[in-house]
C-alpha cells in the first residue's frame, strides 16, 4: 500500500512572494511496516517541491524544543532596528 499523506496546513513562506510550507502527516512512509512521519515541505511558486524533511514522531519533542532554542538564539543577537539606515520609520523610494 503507497504511503498516504494527510495534509495538517499549508502557509506562505515569509520574506517571499509566492512560496508556501506544507505540513502533512504521512501514514506508511516507507512501506506497509513503516511507522508514521511529519513532512515539513516547501513548495515555489506554490508547486514545485523545493526541499522536504520527514521527521518521525518519536523525534517531534526534540524537534520542537530545538526551534524554540533557535528563536530564543535569533532574539538573543542584537541588529539594527528595520530602516535604521534611512532614520526613518519606513522603506524609502522614489
Amino acid at each position: 500500500m503507497p504511503a498516504k499523506h494527510i495534509e495538517v496546513k499549508t502557509f506562505k513562506l515569509a520574506h517571499s512572494i509566492d512560496d508556501t510550507v506544507k505540513i502533512e502527516h504521512v501514514e506508511k512512509p516507507y512501506g506497509e511496516y513503516s511507522s508514521p512521519v511529519v513532512s515539513i515541505a516547501v513548495y515555489s511558486h506554490g508547486k514545485t517541491k523545493t526541499s522536504e524533511v520527514e521527521i518521525p514522531y518519536e523525534n517531534i519533542e526534540t524537534f520542537l524544543k530545538a526551534l524554540h532554542e533557535s528563536i530564543d538564539l535569533c532574539e538573543s543577537i542584537p541588529r539594527n532596528p528595520i530602516y535604521a539606515e534611512l532614520n526613518s520609520d519606513i522603506g524609502g523610494g522614489a
